[in-house]
């Protein structure tokens, strides 16, 4: 799942969605890949840490969430 989050991060330059979007293929890569029960432990993990990343949620459909190699403010 690091080739996704390099990826995304490389294409959209916000770690923040580079990270949800690589939690989020990893029950899918472990179900297409024969593994259901380790995939059900990360369907449950990637729903945590959505919930637990809420606010760089916000931030990312605002557009208030920074990028990779940006300034600070």
């Amino acid at each position: 799942m690091c080739a996704v989050w390099l990826a995304v991060a490389a294409i959209t330059r916000y770690s923040s969605l580079a990270a949800l979007i690589a939690s989020a293929a990893t029950p899918l890569t472990l179900w297409w890949t024969g593994e259901p029960r380790i995939a059900a432990l990360f369907l449950l993990l990637t729903a945590l840490l959505w919930i637990m990343h809420r606010g760089n949620i916000a931030r990312l459909i605002d557009g208030s969430e920074s990028k990779i190699g940006s300034a600070k403010t």
